[in-house]
């Protein structure tokens, strides 16, 4: 994982280089031919389609010893509009709901890539530091640290493609609903996050309470943490919560984007079917997440669920018994 991501950051430097290179070539000279005829002689495009091609990762790379140097995500400055960046010829020749249209494309590839930087802070400040301690942590927060590694690369997988395109199409990105796309069938991931997160930030709190080995270890890498802008809040609880609050976003930022592209627009039906599906897959691990709750406070559940196939383990506190849940249909 480790190797994976160290390439990915690669990427990453790649692909914004490539971006740097295009908008030059526009503040430079607005045609278009000539853009391209230079993209052909560097070979920017076909690097960049290399990039975004991409659907997964060597995972079985060896362990990297020693800790790694980590420095938080710090936007000390408001991040630009995509008005600001695009040379006057450009925006000249768009109508305002197509420069509508791109500001809210430039604004989901922007956050995606900031909560992408925020869930690798909190692997690789958090998560492995506490894992290597040690210490035995409590039973939901060990199941949310086990599924975040996954979470980390897929979005990481998901911004690169959205920088990609973004670098390619430069200016005009025509549409993102393809990449968008395959990331809501991968939400079912998510399931065992949504069912153990609030209950391992409860254990995060109950071990800062105690001050036990956890909760002075919580403290002491909180105290590393330089501090940010204001409003700026890297604490372990907060960072855990990030991954909830940005399902919750998609949504709303299909909807935005939905709003702003026109009915006649050929994107527009892609991205009707988007919203849906995006609906449909968050509703379904609403249900998923009742569906334990409901199975955690019957005394029955172990009996009646005792003839699903592939089951994984979860701890109810309440009534200090290891239930088995059915995890995956």
């Amino acid at each position: 994982m480790e190797l994976a991501l160290s390439n990915t950051k690669q990427d990453y430097t790649d692909a914004d280089s490539i971006l740097d290179e295009k908008k030059s070539m526009y503040s430079d000279n607005n045609n278009n031919y000539g853009m391209l005829e230079r993209l052909r002689r560097t070979g920017s495009n076909r690097s960049l389609f290399k990039l975004s091609i991409k659907k997964s990762w060597n995972f079985s790379s060896q362990s990297v010893n020693g800790p790694a140097i980590v420095t938080p995500p710090s936007p000390t400055k408001v991040a630009p509009l995509w008005k600001e960046q695009v040379d006057s010829n450009t925006k000249n020749g768009l109508n305002p709901s197509e420069i509508h249209r791109q500001e809210v494309i430039f604004e989901i590839i922007r956050t995606e890539k900031a909560f992408a930087d925020d869930i690798r802070y909190l692997n690789e400040h958090y998560v492995k530091t506490i894992q290597c301690s040690g210490i035995r942590l409590p039973p939901s927060l060990n199941e949310t640290f086990k599924i975040l590694p996954n979470i980390l690369l897929l979005h990481f997988n998901v911004s690169l493609q959205l920088l990609c395109i973004q670098a390619i199409m430069y200016p005009i990105i025509p549409s993102i609903a393809h990449i968008l796309r395959d990331l809501a069938t991968q939400f079912r991931m998510y399931e065992s996050y949504l069912v153990h997160h609030k209950m391992a930030i409860s254990e995060i709190a109950n071990a800062r309470k105690k001050n036990n080995k956890l909760g002075q270890l919580v403290k002491n890498l909180e105290a590393d943490i330089f501090p940010g802008p204001p409003g700026r809040i890297l604490t372990l609880e907060s960072l855990l919560t990030k991954p909830f609050q940005r399902l919750c976003k998609y949504p709303l930022l299909v909807m935005t984007l939905l709003r702003a592209t026109a009915p006649d627009h050929k994107d527009h039906s892609q991205l009707v079917d988007l919203h849906n599906q995006i609906d449909c897959a968050l509703r379904e691990l609403q249900e998923r997440k009742s569906e334990y709750e409901r199975l955690l406070e019957n005394d029955d559940f172990p009996r009646k669920f005792g003839s699903f196939g592939r089951l994984n383990k979860f701890t109810s506190n309440s009534r200090h018994r290891t239930y088995t849940l059915p995890f995956s249909r």
